[in-house]
């Protein structure tokens, strides 16, 4: 009896549980009397593809037992330098003729892992003794929001030749030949990439290219091509036979498409995590707590890999997440239990693959989110067999746009939605979500399926309540087969391939295995920290900046502080940005990578990096709305704001509120890397500790700020409901306003936080705020808490006054305050070369874009610019003048 006919067959008798909006069909797939499969082709010729491809080695085949070479025992204190100089030797032993090295055997007990653990080797196995409690249990301690274990290669991938156009008018789904106009460059063997373009006809027909609202939701042509990597099995004339399907059809009315031929160097194959626990430490005080490990594993850039019994217990982000450079994968047996985060968008994704040709087998998720799910233009096969989702909070399926050939086979989602559906405007846009898909035999509380335009889902001996006008068939019955991948698995290979999906028992440790201590004999040299050259400091001497005896000089950015996108061909398009969190995702655009960050601006001639906190946490409030938001579905990538979340209450986004007092280490770990890494390249982090930008303009700049009232637990007492006038609001008068206690408090822990988090880094400049525009007192006021700072630490931080010419020159000539003024910005003011002075007065409710809407004068010249930093260089010699008034952002030396 299959999963589904255990876990439901007391529904046997009950009716259908919801409407459904379109008549029933025949199953699309159905076991003939010589028990042979039978397909149920449409008229075009479209049908259900072999799922049973997705898997390791192309699935049906079982992975080879990893020797155990050297055994690891947990120790006192961190054990992850430990664990990974045994991954390490393991990794330079030769390969065997089964394509292994060997496994690291981990013994049972605890072991700290303070940062991460990588298996970088093909042919290398780490190996547990135990998922339980008593067996073999991995610790992520600490606050970095990070994955546990990485199993990845490198991407690199070259091709043979140019790409060569398909030319068959339709290459059906489910389809495994197609024609292309020359052939002569492909052989068995042969990898390739078959593109399906997303063109502008092609979105215009799925009605992509249309989205309520003032935002950009719709789907922008050539960012949505589906690209599926096949090998060449198989060449006659001009005519490809593929080992696994198409899962979007190629129509020559949409482009037809093209394929690539290439080679692919990099990538780990024959390696695998086996038999052991991960956990991930929190802060018990808080039940939503983030600021701990998100993923426990991470697979990249592999192919023919795999994780089997794992348990990851109290991760925010998932169990299990599969990399878009991934394939042929098994995930086997394992499970997500008692996630720690808060219950919102892009947290709790159980188990999640964004590769092709992945198998998730017998998983169970407890308490997760989006439990079971694809990402963005996934394709396929993938499958979910036998896996269950436990207490569900929100949807399966896929949570980007158009995956195809996804395949939930007998798999039962407690409490909530298996889906394959258009999702409109959710996440910035997502659509369509799902094509070519099948849910089969599976039960959920709600089953929806929609028919894409031109393309299909199907839902079979499915029971829930039904929504949707997918090709339903077989409503609260049993299918037969009743595994559609176990049938389509032993049709293709035979039954015994079935021996592939048992569970795998693990032997005792073999007496042979060598100790690490004597694998490694110069074990403590490789446990050693290694020592960081101290790069070139940031010195201030006699008025100029200088990285050694070299005075700096170039351009700066600001950074990305508002934008962001998920879609693959889209996310890199906004830049950097160094504290923008994308769960799971890292890359321009995403989390940013930030030794890339230093390397793009050194490519770039980039010096100075200007970073302040984002415009609003998290991307639905791009609409520029004001309302509150009725859940917490929140859509990334996040601009993590420096306050953390207090697990209690419910902020305007529908997480839990701010508490102003406790500050987000992951931001400010992000600053201090950021940092470090700029010591290292003769770079400058010019550390902007405010942004005015919230407080003044459009009225959603406010309404999810920390500091607003009903988003923290502070008691800020600022105006509420907000003085909205239309859309927008002017709350910098309150917001500078430091005659109450609570207020003056809360901003002198702040910036001395923003003075302490980088205290031990010299390649940093501070300045108040980004777009600063604000009063004389608040200025006074900062740099008095910066002396105070000083005079209590001993630390000397380069500090620059960047404000409206009024205030800098009030400032300036303060005796006292002045001595705590490193650097000069000119910024927010300016003359023409006419002598014309654009100089609006601090403190006025006006950005300074609406200060320039406001001016009828010119705009400054290079030269002109350059006589004001002369002027200021000639009354303050002792201090250096920066600018970021050049048509072309430099920061010059005067």
């Amino acid at each position: 009896m299959s999963f589904i006919h255990r876990a439901t067959a007391a529904l046997t008798a009950l009716a259908l549980s919801g409407v459904i909006s379109a008549k029933e069909f025949p199953a699309p797939v159905s076991l003939g009397k010589d028990g042979k499969l039978i397909y149920h082709a449409e008229s075009n010729g479209d049908r259900v593809p072999d799922f049973s491809h997705a898997g390791y080695r192309g699935g049906g085949v079982a992975w080879p037992v990893a020797e155990a070479k050297v055994l690891v025992n947990p120790v006192e204190g961190d054990d992850g330098a430990r664990i990974q100089a045994a991954l390490d030797y393991v990794a330079g032993l030769p390969l065997g003729a089964d394509g292994m090295r060997g496994a690291v055997q981990l013994a049972p007990g605890r072991y700290e892992i303070a940062g991460q653990i990588f298996v970088r080797a093909s042919g290398v196995v780490l190996r547990g003794s135990g998922r339980e409690e008593n067996g073999t249990v991995l610790v992520a301690t600490g606050t970095d929001r990070r994955h546990l274990i990485e199993l990845s290669g490198k991407f690199l991938r070259e091709e043979l030749h140019a790409a060569v156009a398909i030319t068959d008018d339709y290459v059906a789904v489910g389809m495994h030949t197609l024609s292309v106009a020359d052939a002569s460059g492909f052989k068995v063997g042969t990898l390739v990439t078959v593109e399906r373009p997303s063109t502008a006809e092609w979105i215009n027909f799925l009605g992509m290219d249309v989205a309520p609202g003032r935002q950009p939701y719709s789907w922008k042509p050539g960012a949505f091509n589906v690209n599926a990597d096949r090998v060449v099995i198989a060449v006659e004339g001009k005519r490809l036979t593929l080992d696994a399907p198409i899962t979007t059809a190629l129509e020559k009315r949409f482009g037809a498409g093209k394929v690539t031929p290439y080679t692919q160097t990099g990538y780990l194959e024959n390696a695998g995590i086996e038999n052991l626990r991960c956990e991930s430490a929190f802060d018990g005080g808080n039940p939503f707590d983030e600021q701990h490990a998100w993923n426990a594993i991470d697979l990249h850039a592999a192919r023919d890999v795999w994780v089997s019994d794992v348990t990851a217990v109290h991760f925010a982000g998932s169990a299990i997440q599969v990399g878009a450079r991934a394939a042929r994968i098994t995930i086997q047996d394992c499970a997500s239990l008692a996630p720690v985060s808060e219950i919102g968008g892009y947290r709790r994704m159980s188990f999640h693959s964004r590769g092709q040709q992945v198998l998730f087998l017998r998983c169970r998720a407890e308490q997760g989110r989006n439990d079971f799910t694809t990402g963005y233009l996934a394709a396929g096969p993938i499958v979910f067999l036998e896996c269950e989702a436990v207490d569900a909070h929100s949807f399966s399926g896929s949570v980007g746009s158009w995956t195809s050939g996804l395949l939930f086979d007998n798999v039962k989602i407690d409490g909530n939605t298996l889906s394959l559906d258009n999702r409109e405007t959710w996440n910035q846009g997502v659509g369509w979500s799902a094509a070519n898909s099948v849910i089969w035999e599976s039960a959920a509380s709600i089953i929806v399926s929609r028919q894409p335009p031109g393309a299909h889902n199907w839902a079979v001996a499915t029971w829930g309540q039904f929504v949707g006008d997918g090709r339903w068939s077989m409503c609260n019955e049993f299918a037969n087969p009743d595994s559609l991948y176990r049938a389509q698995l032993s049709a293709r290979l035979g039954k015994d391939a079935l021996g592939a999906l048992v569970s795998r028992a693990y032997a005792p440790m073999a007496p042979t295995i060598v100790a690490l201590e004597k694998a490694v004999p110069d074990l403590a040299t490789k446990l050693a920290p290694k020592s960081i050259a101290p790069g070139e400091p940031l010195k201030l001497v006699k008025g100029w900046l200088k990285l050694g005896d070299k005075v700096l000089a170039g351009k700066d950015t600001a950074g990305a502080w508002w934008l962001g996108r998920l879609e693959p061909a889209l996310a890199s398009s906004v830049g950097p940005a160094i504290t923008r969190f994308s769960p799971g995702r890292t890359g321009t655009g995403l989390t940013d990578e930030i030794p890339a960050v230093a390397a793009r601006m050194v490519r770039e001639g980039i010096v100075a990096f200007r970073h302040h906190y984002g415009l609003w946490y998290e991307r639905r409030r791009i609409d520029h709305q004001m309302i509150r938001r009725p859940d917490a579905e929140v859509y990334p990538p996040f601009f993590e704001q420096p306050f953390a979340r207090s697990g209690q209450g419910k902020a305007w986004d529908g997480l839990s509120r701010y508490d102003l007092t406790k500050y987000n280490p992951w931001y400010f770990s992000r600053l201090r890397t950021f940092a470090a890494e700029a010591r290292q390249h003769g770079l400058v982090l010019i550390n902007e500790m405010y942004f005015q930008h919230n407080i003044i303009e459009s009225g959603a700049h406010w309404v999810d700020s920390p500091w607003r009232p009903v988003n923290n637990l502070n008691g800020t007492i600022f105006t509420e409901p907000p003085p909205f006038t239309g859309d927008t609001i002017k709350m910098a008068d309150e917001f500078y306003d430091i005659s109450k206690p609570l207020h003056r408090e809360l901003h002198r822990a702040y910036i001395r936080q923003c003075l302490a988090n980088l205290a031990g880094e010299t390649n940093v400049i501070h300045t108040l705020s980004a777009e600063n525009t604000g009063p004389l007192h608040f200025m006074q006021f900062w740099l008095d808490v910066i002396a105070e700072w000083e005079r209590e630490t001993g630390h000397r931080p380069l500090i620059a006054l960047s404000a409206t010419k009024d205030v800098q020159d009030a400032i300036l000539a303060d005796a006292e305050r002045s001595k705590f003024v490193d650097v000069i910005d000119l910024t927010y003011w300016f003359r023409t070369a006419k002598g014309e002075e654009f100089a609006p007065a601090g403190g006025i409710q006006r950005a300074p874009r609406q200060n320039l809407r406001l001016w009828k004068g010119g705009r400054p010249t290079a030269a002109s610019i350059a006589d004001m930093a002369r002027e200021y260089r000639e009354k303050f010699p002792d201090k250096a003048v920066i600018t970021g008034l050049d048509q072309a952002g430099e920061i010059q030396p005067r």
